[in-house]
C-alpha cells in the first residue's frame, strides 16, 4: 500500500485524478454506481465503514442517505485533506489516515462496509486479512458490498485491446491463474495486483460472510449510445461487484 500512498500524494498524479469523471462528478461519474447503489440499499441509521474513501464521496450520500455516522480512511494525505474540505462540518464523518494493509477494526461496530475500486491494490495475504478485520468489525446482519476491478480485466499480462483482420476489438485474456502484481501505465503507472472471482469468493466465505449478490459489470446498450469508446465494456466486465453478510 506504500506504493499506492507514495502515487496518490504525488502532487503530478494527485492533480490528473481530481480531472477524472469520477473526481469532478463524484457517485454519478462512475457509471457501475447505479448497481452498487442498489446493493447497498437502504441505510437510515446505520454506522458506516468507508475503506480507501478517497475524497469522501460515498460517505457524504450514506449521511444524506440517512446513516448515522460513516468513518472513512484512506491511504492518501492529498485525499483525506481534500475529503475533509469537500464535507460540510455538520455531517458526521470522521476521516482518518490509513493503511488497509494493516488496518485494526473495532469488533461489532458497523452496519455496512463498503469499499470502491481500493482492493485491487492489495496483495492476496492482505486481502484475506482484511476480510477478515471487516468481518469482526460487522455486527450480526451488518453487510460488506465493494467493488474491484474485473479478474479478466486486471488479467493480462499485457493489458491491450487487439485488432482482428475482420476489424473487431477483443480484450486478450492471459495469465488469469498467476495471482501477481500487476502494473499500468495507467496515469503514469500504478502497481495492482490481479487475483481470481474464485479467491475473491473463497476469501469472503472463509471468514464466514455469505454471498447475497454478485455483479460482473457490463455497459449497456444506452450507455455505448452515449459513449460509443464503451463498446468494448459490453463484451469484457471491468468492474466485479460483490454483496455479502454476517450472519
Amino acid at each position: 500500500m506504500a506504493q499506492t500512498e507514495a502515487i496518490y500524494d504525488r502532487q503530478s498524479f494527485f492533480d490528473s485524478y481530481l480531472e477524472l469523471p469520477r473526481s469532478r462528478k463524484g457517485l454519478g461519474g462512475a457509471p457501475e454506481w447505479p448497481t452498487l447503489r442498489d446493493m447497498v440499499g437502504s441505510i437510515d441509521g446505520q454506522v458506516i465503514l468507508d475503506l480507501g474513501c478517497g475524497l469522501g464521496w460515498f460517505s457524504r450520500y450514506a449521511i444524506e442517505a440517512g446513516a448515522s455516522a460513516s468513518q472513512a480512511s484512506d491511504v492518501s494525505r492529498r485525499m483525506i485533506e481534500r475529503a475533509q474540505e469537500m464535507t460540510p462540518k455538520d455531517m458526521n464523518i470522521g476521516y482518518s489516515i490509513q493503511d488497509l494493509n494493516t488496518i485494526s477494526l473495532a469488533p461489532d461496530t458497523y452496519d455496512l462496509a463498503y469499499s470502491s475500486l481500493a482492493l485491487h491494490y492489495l496483495p492476496n495475504e492482505s486481502f484475506h486479512r482484511l476480510v477478515l478485520e471487516i468481518y469482526q468489525s460487522l455486527k450480526a446482519g451488518g453487510q460488506f458490498v465493494f467493488s474491484v476491478e474485473h479478474p479478466i480485466y486486471t488479467s493480462p499480462s499485457k493489458a491491450e485491446l487487439e485488432n482482428l483482420p475482420d476489424g473487431r476489438e477483443i480484450w486478450p485474456l492471459d495469465s488469469y491463474g498467476k495471482e501477481d502484481v500487476r502494473r499500468t501505465d495507467w496515469m503514469g503507472g500504478v502497481t495492482k495486483y490481479h487475483r481470481t472471482i474464485q479467491t475473491h469468493l473463497k476469501g469472503l466465505m472463509n471468514a464466514g460472510f455469505v454471498i447475497r449478490d454478485f455483479v460482473e459489470w457490463l455497459a449497456s446498450a444506452e450507455d455505448v449510445t452515449m459513449y460509443p469508446g464503451w463498446r468494448i465494456e459490453r463484451e469484457r466486465p471491468m468492474f466485479l461487484l460483490i454483496k455479502v453478510y454476517k450472519p
